[in-house]
């Protein structure tokens, strides 16, 4: 293909590159494997037991984008939700343009909207080297999808943008995507089986037989292991549970309760069950919204009086089973949402290591055209983000 670039006397010349040419082609084209990049960035956080440490862009980019973030904001409201805006700077003019948003349903990103419009305005006016593209994405661009995924098109546009116009281009975004963000499925398959049987054992053999005499506990792959073993000894776990409990999940755990009264005439299973539902529901009461550890969750369900709802109405004996039936059903809930919360806070590492191994990767060959990191907001701004 032939591609535009300008040399010394400021003229627009011609040369050939063969596809693949240049070293950065080379070096992100094993990342247009996912399943190999996805094993790559698991070993890589296994072998560090962490992500390497977070990647900011520069302090003067950052003024920039702080700045342009403020301009859009004021002009169209604040946006926590996935979006992307750009910027060129003239040397005399700003062009602003966006937020765009992604449409799902028609395989859009916000990425590919805003990689169109910065080439229709490059193409439109006579470049400058003194010019420069910035590009904002709430959440880093993607690096897995059907077609070309957003950074691996990004990375190639700006060497692009570059060869052809001079300009060199900054991304800069706020939340690391990764692969596929919160929908990754790495992490999917653990839940509190595996969990508790990784907090018994000390090695990987040990843990595998374990699992295996556990019913329908299919054994979780060294690495993975790992990377469960090292969270569960190096993280603070406390955790809520009354922004992780929707009301149709707090229902269906304690579903089996009305099997107690099975076997009570019509009328008083009605009026039993009448009172058990109030019960429950006053239980949501314990719900913090407080931090707490998975024993200081499960010490909640414990403290409180179902027994009071029911007596002098039910038998000792029926009032103890129902007690136990509720302490049991309230255990289970706070193992699935402890075993949710570290899925979600194995799938943030995961997508920081595989941002920060990406950017890691191609540094050393784009630095001339190319600067990606994240945006240092305030930690008000911050707390909005991590919340949404």
């Amino acid at each position: 293909m032939f591609v535009q670039s300008q040399n010394s006397a400021g003229q627009i010349s011609h040369q050939q590159l063969r596809p693949g040419h240049t070293a950065c082609q080379t070096d992100i084209s094993s990342w247009a494997d996912t399943q190999n990049s996805v094993k790559k960035v698991l070993e890589h956080l296994v072998y560090l037991g962490k992500a390497t440490g977070d990647i900011f862009l520069n302090d003067a980019v950052a003024k920039k984008f702080l700045e342009f973030h403020r301009d859009i904001t004021e002009e169209c409201g604040a946006e926590e939700k996935q979006h992307s805006w750009a910027v060129i700077e003239k040397e005399e003019e700003i062009v602003m343009y966006g937020p765009y948003y992604p449409n799902y349903s028609k395989g859009i990103h916000s990425e590919d909207i805003i990689i169109q419009q910065t080439e229709e305005l490059l193409e439109s006016e006579e470049f400058s080297q003194q010019w420069k593209v910035y590009v904002f994405t709430m959440n880093s661009p993607c690096l897995a999808r059907n077609t070309e995924p957003c950074m691996i098109n990004l990375v190639q546009k700006a060497h692009a943008w570059w060869t052809a116009y001079g300009v060199k281009t900054h991304i800069g975004f706020v939340r690391c995507w990764g692969f596929r963000g919160t929908k990754e499925t790495l992490f999917r398959d653990i839940d509190y089986g595996h969990v508790d049987c990784i907090n018994q054992t000390g090695n990987h053999g040990d843990y595998v037989e374990a699992a295996k005499n556990r019913t329908n506990l299919n054994p979780l792959c060294e690495n993975l292991r790992f990377a469960v073993k090292h969270l569960l000894t190096c993280a603070d776990l406390s955790f809520p549970l009354m922004t992780t409990v929707q009301e149709q999940d707090w229902n269906s755990y304690f579903k089996k309760m009305h099997s107690i009264f099975e076997c009570k005439p019509e009328g008083e299973k009605k009026v039993f069950a009448q009172k058990l539902d109030a019960a429950i529901e006053a239980a949501r009461a314990l719900l913090s919204a407080k931090s707490r550890s998975f024993d200081k969750h499960l010490e909640g369900g414990k403290a409180f009086p179902l027994h009071s709802t029911f007596a002098p109405q039910v038998s000792e004996a029926l009032q103890d089973e129902m007690t136990l039936t509720f302490q049991h059903c309230w255990r289970e809930m706070v193992q699935d949402k402890y075993a949710d919360f570290l899925r979600g806070k194995l799938t943030e590492q995961f997508n920081q290591c595989a941002v920060q191994l990406f950017i890691k990767d191609i540094v050393k060959f784009t630095d001339r055209y190319l600067h990606i990191g994240r945006i240092k907001f305030s930690k008000e701004h911050m707390a909005a983000f991590e919340a949404e």
